[in-house]
């Protein structure tokens, strides 16, 4: 079987699997907080970490490929034991069918088959077969027609793909390969099983009965699917979930009528119906997931955001407008801040991404009203190959305004323009793989139309990654940015220069421990807090614990705000798991 069919194979079991996402640099000044997430194609996000709310979302799971066989220009490879016997007609294993009777059960199960003395005049595939491993507790092989039959402990293997079954029939000439009893295929991170199987790797299509499968968070089922070069279409229905509760209802599962999986890219599904502890919930046409990110989900959640917001709970919707196009609402209602919701409407094609937004943001206990805002990002692209250094860009222009907590109204409102460049250097490996430096340059650009306000500050950020095993992880960032705006506080830097030091650990699958320290190196400051002199050079110590049950989440934070002598208590339930 060629590497590439296996790939498109085990998609099946890989219904929504996370491949690393390309790098991609938002507003970076947004984003600094608990903990960050260790990929090797994230350069710039991970240096500052993902906001708490989306730790469960941002969990990437990465799976590499070993590069396929070279070709030889020799006969295909196939292991047989010395006790093969050549015999058509013998009686392989007791009550096991003879070789004659495989090839007529063969002829009524697959029109396009052709009987080895029909052959001679068969079209081999103008680019051979690469190498496959063959093993099996008796093996029969006839070199003249390249027929084989296989039966027993059955072993066909190539690269870091595997298929096991008890009975395997086909030829290697012409690619094709039956498995009449069904098996297993197994893969980097993936297990599928199917109750019969017919692939020619040759052409890289083939067919897949009563399908039954898992990825690395995902499980799936189909009575039936085809395999053809660039997909597998599950063409008639298919369901899909995450949830690991098999024996149970599952807390949240997907059925369709048609699914398509891309490997490596997407999962498009048609007539959707959505299912919540097997209760039917809502429907939709169209629901794609990127493999690189999901971008369609429905996600409740609930708890304490801090003394000033008090309650809330939470609603997250992403609807596939089109396979390029998606609308994104966060509906939020506070006990003590009242309603905040969050409209977005994005268009992402493969170099650039262009969101228009009208939302409601948070920074530092402020709240910020962005109205028709735009917002053009160019995404990372290197600047020339071979050179370790790539290049990012965004441009954003929206009517923002204060929001006056006492009044309950919007003040200051202003036209601002905001853009900026990164320039982003490769991951440098620093005493080994376990050890990364991260360096990023950028400069950005304000303009007020409120206050005539136009200003520019450089950017400047330096990341340590120290990999310590699989379950620990410490980190130690340095930023450097000047305030650029006296207007607006969201988005700017607490500090003009700042020192974070941080620490993960995974004491078990399901709980995550972190601590986050932040240090304010510019020049020394003391401020007057109720009766207390204080410094600002230790500015902020966050404790956080993540824990997480089959389909949602809890998360805990405590943050102990040094600058002002104040501390917050975050608590956080939702679910995490699509």
């Amino acid at each position: 079987m060629k590497k590439a069919f296996l790939a498109a194979a085990l998609a099946v079991g890989l219904c929504v699997p996370s491949y690393a996402a390309e790098q991609y640099q938002p507003n970076l000044e947004a984003n600094k907080a608990s903990y960050p997430v260790f990929e090797e194609e994230d350069q710039t996000l991970a240096n500052f970490g993902v906001h708490n709310e989306q730790a469960g979302e941002k969990q990437v799971v990465k799976q590499k490929r070993t590069q396929a066989a070279e070709k030889t220009g020799k006969e295909r490879e196939f292991a047989i034991p010395a006790n093969k016997n050549q015999d058509d007609n013998i009686d392989l294993t007791t009550g096991r069918i003879t070789r004659d009777q495989a090839l007529r059960d063969l002829a009524m199960h697959d029109p396009d088959y052709v009987p080895p003395e029909k052959r001679k005049n068969r079209k081999k595939a103008v680019d051979g077969p690469q190498p496959v491993i063959l093993n099996g507790d008796h093996v029969e092989f006839e070199n003249a027609t390249g027929d084989f039959l296989a039966t027993g402990k059955v072993k066909l293997s190539q690269g870091e793909d595997t298929v096991l079954t008890s009975y395997a029939f086909g030829n290697m000439k012409t690619g094709d390969i039956y498995l009449l009893e069904g098996g297993t295929i197994l893969g980097p991170g993936s297990r599928l099983e199917g109750k019969w199987l017919h692939f020619n790797y040759n052409s890289k299509t083939g067919e897949i009965k009563q399908i039954e499968g898992r990825g690395p968070k995902d499980f799936f089922k189909a009575p039936h699917a085809f395999i053809l070069p660039d997909k597998v279409v599950a063409d008639q229905g298919g369901r899909v979930t995450r949830c690991t509760a098999q024996k149970s209802t599952p807390c949240m599962h997907v059925e369709a009528k048609r699914v398509e999986f891309y490997p490596k890219e997407k999962m498009v599904a048609h007539d959707v119906k959505v299912f919540v502890k097997g209760k039917h919930i809502y429907s939709r046409k169209l629901w794609i997931n990127e493999f690189k990110e999901t971008r369609q989900y429905f996600k409740p959640s609930a708890g304490w955001d801090g003394k000033d917001n008090g309650w809330y709970i939470k609603l997250s919707d992403s609807e596939a407008l089109s396979e390029k196009d998606t609308l994104k609402i966060d509906l939020i209602q506070y006990s003590r801040n009242g309603f905040k919701p969050q409209y977005k409407f994005i268009h992402d094609e493969r170099n650039w991404k262009f969101t228009y937004a009208n939302v409601w943001e948070e920074d530092d206990d402020w709240w910020y009203h962005k109205q028709n805002n735009y917002r053009f990002d160019y995404k990372p692209h290197h600047i020339a190959d071979g050179l370790p250094l790539s290049y990012s860009a965004y441009f954003e222009y929206g009517l923002w305004s204060n929001y006056d907590i006492k009044s309950g109204k919007n003040d200051h409102k202003s036209w601002r323009k905001e853009y900026a460049y990164y320039i982003n250097h490769d991951p440098i490996k620093l005493f080994g793989p376990d050890t990364t430096l991260h360096l990023t340059y950028g400069r950005k650009w304000i303009d007020e139309d409120y206050t005539n306000d136009k200003v520019a500050t450089n950017m400047y950020y330096a990341t340590i990654r120290q990999k310590i095993d699989s379950n620990k992880r410490m980190w130690a960032s340095y930023l450097r940015e000047k305030r650029s705006n006296s207007l607006f506080e969201i988005g700017q830097s607490d500090m003009d220069r700042e020192l974070r030091l941080g620490m993960q650990w995974s004491p078990t699958k399901n709980d995550t421990l972190s601590v986050v320290h932040r240090y304010d190196v510019g020049e020394r400051e003391f401020r007057n807090v109720g009766n207390k002199l204080i410094t600002t050079r230790n500015y902020e110590t966050t404790y956080n614990w993540y824990h997480r049950f089959c389909c949602w989440a809890l998360q805990v934070s405590y943050e102990k705000e040094w600058y002002k002598d104040d501390h917050q208590i975050r608590l956080q339930y939702f679910y995490y798991n699509w």
